[in-house]
């Protein structure tokens, strides 16, 4: 069973050139932040990294050496000779890899190929893990998701494509995030009629009096009239993280009503 340090900060990396060089968009990372969050957990780094090994490599080392408790890693598990994350993670794991029994009997009865038939190199690639590491069903494609504990570490890898990314997240690593992270952050979204240059001081004073608190206003999202404004709040104090989000969002209303506008949640 993993386990994951609450209190340590939690990384992200997306693997692949194609994403450094700007020809893809990596919505991957944006999507899993919201949710890490969202359940809990302290995000301090979104990284992207070429797929050249010793980059790699280098980085994921050096988040371990920084103390990150999750580190999630998307790309670098399909067939092709560049998709070499199996190997990096084995290293820094100190294990070797293997065949791992279980994923390839479902993609045999997915593909319904004979047990005396032998799969093709791709095919048994994508089986591939870290020998030391927990594999993790793809419910919506092939190449599998696992995870390895290094020195207080847990590194959760996951395919590339957003749907692949999603339906692991959402079968696997959800449940470790709240059970993990349980009971540590609140966020709700309000709208407040005023411009960005208007409600920045507002939201700084909030940060200031609640260092445990975050505010956002999204000036892009806004309507002409007003913004919305994201209010992540932690635990602090013994509170539990929404009686402390009470307290964080009654602040942020009087200073509002100062100026003779409310907050309006809308979400």
């Amino acid at each position: 069973m993993l386990t994951l340090n609450a209190d340590a900060p939690a990384e992200i990396f997306s693997i692949g050139t194609e994403v450094v060089l700007g020809r893809i968009q990596d919505t991957n990372s944006s999507w899993l932040a919201e949710r890490i969050v969202a359940g809990g957990g302290d995000l301090a780094r979104i990284t992207a990294v070429r797929d050249v090994p010793d980059e790699v490599e280098s980085a994921l080392r050096d988040a371990i050496d920084r103390g990150a408790g999750l580190i999630v890693t998307t790309g670098g598990l399909g067939p092709t000779p560049d998709d070499l994350t199996v190997e990096i993670v084995a290293g820094i794991a100190g294990c070797g890899v293997r065949s791992d029994e279980a994923v390839i009997a479902d993609y045999r009865e997915r593909r319904q190929i004979p047990a005396a038939e032998e799969l093709n190199p791709s095919m048994i690639k994508m089986g591939t893990v870290p020998g030391a590491a927990d594999v993790f069903s793809n419910p919506v494609g092939w190449a599998r998701g696992f995870a390895v504990e290094v020195d207080g570490s847990v590194l959760f890898c996951m395919p590339g494509p957003p749907r692949e990314v999603k339906g692991i997240f959402e079968t696997h690593l959800a449940r470790i995030v709240s059970e993990g992270y349980r009971g540590k952050v609140a966020i709700r979204r309000v709208r407040i009629e005023m411009f960005e240059s208007q409600v920045s001081p507002l939201l700084q004073e909030v940060m200031d009096k609640f260092p445990n608190a975050y505010l956002k206003a999204y000036v892009a999202m806004g309507d002409g009239t007003g913004l919305p404004v994201d209010v992540v709040v932690r635990g602090a104090d013994g509170l539990p993280p929404n009686q402390e989000l009470k307290r964080v969002l009654g602040f942020f209303a009087a200073l509002a009503d100062v100026h003779g506008k409310s907050l309006e949640v809308i979400d």
